[in-house]
């Protein structure tokens, strides 16, 4: 036992000894890398364009709003259902059956090539229990941010609501009190989707976060331009959200429905080849076959 001591002593004096002065910190923790601006290639003269329309084939949708239940206690005594438009349901012209809202967008772009960022700030809103994203004066469901860009999130109702977010960011932001906002940075490019975490189950917003702008949403008439575009070949998508319920999750005590589940929204691609002064159409045709349901 002497022994055993003697010898965990001599080992302990040599660790310290040799190791005096040379422990490592704990790393500390680190930020998401700030995003590096590349050299730009672009030339204005060299470019071209994208045009075109997304029109709806067949019998326009019917899409139902949804219901809301109210609480009901005893002292928390019926009331009337909250109705709300489902926020998937597609907006469509009645005589030209052009398709307003849908988003346009390019893949396959050098981020070197590509003009300046030029999508003015996006702003999220809850109101009347809706989410809206605004931006440039527009408002809508969906937003357009620059890869590292920060959005602006606030709340304009009484009630207590949180904002959460999937896919491309993952992260969750209380609002205790109105018009009292916050920001975020989005470090990762790819489609986001905000959704409540209040039990406002039909609330829905999305951001397309990207390195490029060649981003666009449809006018009332379905017509849509993608401008200043450097020569090269593409994948031209028309994505449009899915308005058919996947599932929904309730609340074992209230018997309530608190999150909503969609089915995946729809993407057409085309291959565009955009050469230097020179304007390409391309239409796309949406039915509602094309939604799962």
């Amino acid at each position: 036992m002497k022994l055993w001591m003697a010898q965990a002593g001599w080992m302990a004096w040599l660790l310290l000894t040799l190791g005096c002065g040379q422990a490592r910190p704990e790393p500390a923790e680190t930020q998401p890398p700030s995003p590096v601006t590349l050299p730009s290639l672009f030339d204005a003269a060299s470019t071209g364009a994208i045009h075109g329309t997304v029109v709806w084939s067949g019998v326009l949708p019917e899409v139902p709003p949804f219901e809301i239940r109210s609480f009901v206690t005893a002292s928390n005594p019926p009331r009337p259902r909250l109705i709300r438009e489902n926020p998937h349901a597609p907006r469509i012209d009645a005589e030209s059956k052009g398709v307003a809202g849908a988003v346009v967008f390019l893949r396959k772009v050098d981020p070197r090539q590509a003009r300046p960022w030029d999508h003015p700030p996006v702003t999220i809103e809850h109101r009347d229990r809706q989410l809206f994203v605004v931006q440039g004066g527009v408002q809508s469901r969906v937003g357009f941010v620059r890869q590292g860009g920060s959005v602006t999130m606030v709340s304009r109702e009484s009630d207590f609501n949180t904002l959460q977010a999937g896919g491309a960011a993952f992260f969750s932001l209380p609002f205790p009190d109105p018009n009292q906002p916050l920001t975020r940075v989005f470090h990762d490019q790819g489609l986001v989707e905000l959704t409540s975490g209040a039990g406002h189950y039909w609330m829905r917003a999305y951001l397309f976060v990207s390195e490029h702008p060649y981003f666009t949403r449809t006018n009332t008439q379905g017509n849509f331009e993608l401008r200043q575009v450097p020569p090269g070949r593409y994948q031209i998508v028309c994505w449009m959200p899915n308005w058919h319920k996947k599932s929904q999750d309730r609340d074992p005590e209230s018997g309530l429905v608190t999150r909503l589940f969609f089915h995946p929204p729809v993407e057409l691609q085309r291959e565009v080849v955009v050469e230097a002064a020179t304007q390409r159409r391309i239409d796309f045709t949406v039915a509602s076959g094309q939604f799962t349901h």
